[in-house]
């Protein structure tokens, strides 16, 4: 089990590593444990949504995206591996992510439910 401390201290490294103030962020002390950043910029693929990284001790790393006027977060991409891999590896990884080109809608009659990827 992940102590508070040290959750708050990786967070806040990985917050760094991104160059951002943390300023809207917030750690949530339920268990199991689970971080929220809010990240500048908008995904290619999602041009009109809030970004968010989202961390629980028991998934590990996510990227969220939340609608206009919306409260609801949907995951578009989760970091696979360790549940608390180095801050710089997370930091590479979201940059990757900003970094894809969009790629064009497809319609798919298929029901997804989960982790949207």
């Amino acid at each position: 089990m992940v102590a508070l401390a040290q959750v708050l201290d990786y967070a806040l490294r990985v917050t760094r590593e991104l160059g951002l103030s943390g300023e809207s962020s917030c750690v949530d002390r339920d268990r199991p444990l689970r971080v929220y950043i809010a990240v500048d910029g908008r995904l290619p693929d999602h041009p009109d949504c809030d970004v968010a990284l989202l961390w629980s001790e028991c998934h590990g790393w996510a990227i969220a995206v939340e609608e206009p006027g919306g409260s609801e977060l949907t995951v578009v991409a989760h970091l696979g591996g360790a549940v608390e891999p180095p801050p710089r590896t997370v930091a590479r990884w979201v940059r990757r992510v900003f970094a894809r080109p969009s790629r064009p809608a497809t319609v798919s009659t298929a029901v997804h439910s989960g982790h949207v990827a």
